[in-house]
């Protein structure tokens, strides 16, 4: 059969809707437009949407102007209300049933868009692929200027994607994709279809003009409906990111705020580990305390029932914030508040950790945590005790000595030697107490 004419072509529906939000940078979406040009994909089967974010559009006239393969629409918002406002524009313009999310400083590899597609195409459901960013340099960025296709022979180890630098990461991806995928699913380079955005009830745009986590805030809540086995990851979906000259200390700023809202919009293990670390790190961390967690429900660890009578006269009926596993056999009272991951979650028992926390500082009149602290690693456990120590006058640390931190598996690193650890708290909490009740160690943390 003889291929369409090319107006044929250029009316039929686009299966891919590549969406780029873009504010006072028409000179790197020139590049980025230039790269789609580009593309292996049949110019038919995609477009591409373009949202300005309320800055002057009249640098982007010449872009707007121009003469694409690919059907191409332009759009400006009235006014800057950030990424998540600009790519929600970019949702409810596009006509594909696939998006793909592409920032306007990523260059495409030219196969980027038609191993997106391929992607989809064999798959049975609703799936979401996150392709690579490789970091580019001025050289990367010469080459963009002179017209050439930028290439993976282009890329070297200091082009690496910053998420993904770990041993097999483009043989075995499942092992450091499982758990947390979400993570990794920046929108500089991922795709999926356009109703898994809307079941997800699209982009939160409380995350406004600031920098960071209005994407990793969706991809969280599109995991929770999908699964890990929805998420896949190709490193020759691949694109370059131009360098730039920014604003670190504004741009950390940003991160932090965005980040507490982050925390504070899901109260979740996951959301209260995602951190400054490598995604991957974060990836690590949250199958370990998952594991961790599974293993002390399972081996009966950090329950409070086996240690009320020690502490129940003390603690029993005041505010006071208990790290333990069933929480619900003992009277805690009504001022009491749980982080039990054997119980369901509500709004007195969140499924936390402790390093993190919504409660306002002196929230509470003690932080108590059952044995469970005894799994965490140093930047937790350091998390936990400042943390507590800002909610609590006092955090209390339950060491117990029966047989059932013994049962825990061998890879589930635990703290042993109580003595040896009271000399590493005094050095940093001079004003340690230590309190033994036969099986029972206390360590009594108060702030200086």
């Amino acid at each position: 059969m003889d291929a369409a004419p090319p107006l044929e072509r250029r009316a039929m529906s686009p299966r891919l809707s590549v969406l780029i939000p873009t504010f006072g940078d028409a000179h790197t979406l020139a590049l980025t437009l230039a790269a789609l040009r580009r593309q292996t994909l049949d110019p038919a089967l995609f477009e591409v949407v373009v949202v300005n974010d309320g800055s002057d559009p009249a640098p982007y006239a010449e872009l707007t102007g121009a003469v694409y393969p690919f059907a191409f629409r332009f759009d400006s918002l009235p006014e800057n209300r950030g990424r998540a406002a600009a790519r929600n524009r970019a949702v409810a313009l596009a006509a594909g049933e696939l998006l793909c999310f592409l920032d306007s400083d990523v260059l495409a590899e030219p196969r980027l868009l038609e191993r997106h597609l391929a992607f989809h195409d064999r798959r049975d459901g609703p799936a979401v692929l996150i392709g690579k960013r490789y970091e580019g340099d001025w050289a990367v960025l010469a080459a963009a200027l002179e017209g050439a296709p930028l290439t993976h022979e282009l890329a070297g180890p200091r082009h690496e994607d910053f998420r993904f630098r770990v041993p097999g990461r483009d043989e075995s991806p499942q092992e450091w994709l499982a758990g947390a995928p979400w993570v990794f699913a920046l929108t500089n380079n991922v795709s999926l279809p356009r109703q898994a955005v809307l079941d997800a009830g699209g982009f939160d745009e409380a995350y406004g003009t600031r920098w960071g986590f209005e994407d990793t805030d969706l991809a969280l809540r599109v995991h929770r409906v999908l699964g890990d086995a929805a998420f896949g990851y190709d490193p020759l979906a691949a694109g370059f990111h131009v360098p730039a000259v920014r604003d670190l200390a504004n741009l950390q700023q940003d991160y932090g705020v965005n980040l507490e809202l982050f925390r504070d919009r899901h109260r979740c293990l996951d959301a209260e580990l995602v951190d400054l670390p490598a995604p991957t790190e974060v990836t690590r961390k949250i199958r370990h305390y998952r594991q961790a967690l599974a293993a002390c429900a399972e081996h009966g660890v950090g329950r409070l029932a086996e240690v009320w009578p020690v502490l129940g006269a003390e603690f029993g009926g005041r505010a006071v914030l208990w790290q333990a596993f069933g929480t619900d056999e003992v009277p805690l009272g009504e001022r009491a508040v749980t982080h039990d991951h054997g119980r369901p979650r509500s709004d007195s028992n969140l499924h936390l950790l402790g390093t993190w926390s919504p409660y306002p500082d002196g929230a509470f009149e003690a932080v108590v945590s059952v044995d469970v602290w005894r799994l965490y690693e140093q930047r937790e456990l350091s998390r936990l005790l400042r943390v507590g120590l800002r909610q609590a006058g006092e955090v209390v640390l339950v060491y117990t000595h029966g047989p059932a931190v013994k049962a825990l598996p061998a890879d589930l690193p635990v703290l042993t030697g109580p003595e040896f650890f009271a000399s590493l708290l005094r050095r940093r909490y001079p004003q340690t107490r230590t309190e033994h009740f036969g099986e029972i160690t206390l360590f009594r943390i108060t702030a200086a």
